[in-house]
């Protein structure tokens, strides 16, 4: 029998079984050893995990993670007793409860090797915050396989990392340590499991000798295949292009004033156009099509006045809402379509390809 801290397997099982897809039946493979209580979860991007034990058993178990983390927290005290019984299955026993979690057979005995990184480097959490938003930027649709996977590339000696669909795109660049590894198409699915499951300030991240994409943290470890798609270069054109600045104007106010426009048209689109009479100077914010009548101006900063352009209201929404700071500038892009390029004076930027509209009458 061992103890562990409840508190600390419970969220390392959460992380663990958040990354499974609904239909995996792959078993959790647990091991205990020198101190410390190892996990392995084999699934499309395996995890390796474990944590401080108290006891000198040592035993192994294979049982079904979910079933496993679920009983795990129903116990409330701040530690757990664990052990192996006759039948190989798992029993948690808190003060004079226990349960006993049966054993589920699967592909693996014990706990594999952990893939070695052949190139690495070290990143800090924005790395992360950034993989984390490029993926809710990627393309639901299939149109051009490589956009349905988030990029880490390098420019300027940083990684660039986005995520795009056919007229939007994220983009940010953050610094790394250590060598520079070639381009990464990585799923999205893994893209926004690692914020989750790393907590320390460093992450180590490199590839292995089978292109696995691999990401540790002491114990914490998760790997993926890379994807064999092309990315397109565009993304980083639009992130580099002249821009013409148009307005600046508080992140809220604006998303506001477009979710309260979001309330009043089934079509999802929007026109803007710059305001700069009648002692007024913000955006006009029209709506075709609207199911409810609707007059919307927001207050901003003009510098260079612009004919109304059209987009897609939730995915303008979107662009905004990737942003931390206050403050948002609006640039376009002359040479991409008349593009919108959202930033906040950072390396972070969003851009939304405008919509073709021809207004009645």
């Amino acid at each position: 029998m061992v103890t562990v801290n409840r508190n600390d397997i419970e969220r390392k099982l959460t992380t663990i079984t958040s990354a499974l897809r609904s239909n995996s039946s792959f078993p959790l493979l647990g091991a205990n050893t020198g101190g410390q209580l190892s996990f392995w979860q084999d699934s499309y991007m395996p995890i390796w995990d474990g944590l401080e034990s108290q006891g000198e058993d040592e035993f192994t178990f294979s049982v079904d993670p979910t079933i496993f983390r679920n009983i795990v927290s129903g116990f409330k005290t701040e530690y757990i007793d664990i052990s192996i019984n006759a039948k190989k299955a798992v029993v948690i026993k808190s003060d004079q409860s226990k349960v006993t979690v049966p054993y589920l057979d699967g592909p693996y005995d014990e706990i594999p090797e952990k893939p070695l990184m052949q190139i690495s480097c070290t990143v800090e959490r924005d790395f992360l915050r950034a993989l984390t938003k490029s993926k809710d930027f990627v393309s639901k649709t299939y149109e051009n396989m490589g956009l349905t996977y988030s990029y880490v590339g390098n420019k300027d000696g940083q990684f660039f990392i986005s995520g795009a669909g056919s007229i939007y795109q994220y983009a940010i660049s953050v610094p790394y340590s250590g060598e520079t590894l070639p381009e990464i198409i990585m799923p999205p699915e893994y893209a926004a499991v690692v914020g989750r499951l790393f907590s320390n300030t460093n992450i180590q991240v490199g590839l292995s000798d089978r292109q696995q994409i691999v990401m540790a943290d002491g114990p914490t470890l998760i790997s993926t295949r890379t994807a064999n798609e092309t990315y397109p270069n565009t993304v980083y054109a639009m992130a580099g292009a002249d821009g013409e600045l148009l307005f600046t104007a508080n992140k809220q106010k604006l998303l506001e004033s477009f979710r309260l426009a979001l309330q009043t048209t089934k079509d999802d689109m929007v026109g803007l156009s710059s305001h700069t009479q009648d002692d007024l100077v913000g955006l006009d914010v029209y709506i075709p099509n609207s199911v409810i009548e609707a007059e919307l101006f927001v207050e901003v900063d003009i510098v260079a006045e612009f004919s109304r352009t059209y987009f897609s209201l939730p995915f303008l929404i979107k662009c905004i809402s990737a942003f931390e700071a206050d403050t948002v500038y609006v640039e376009r892009l002359n040479k991409f379509n008349g593009a919108f390029r959202i930033g906040t004076g950072t390396e972070e930027i969003t851009v939304l390809q405008p919509i073709q509209y021809n207004e009645p009458g």
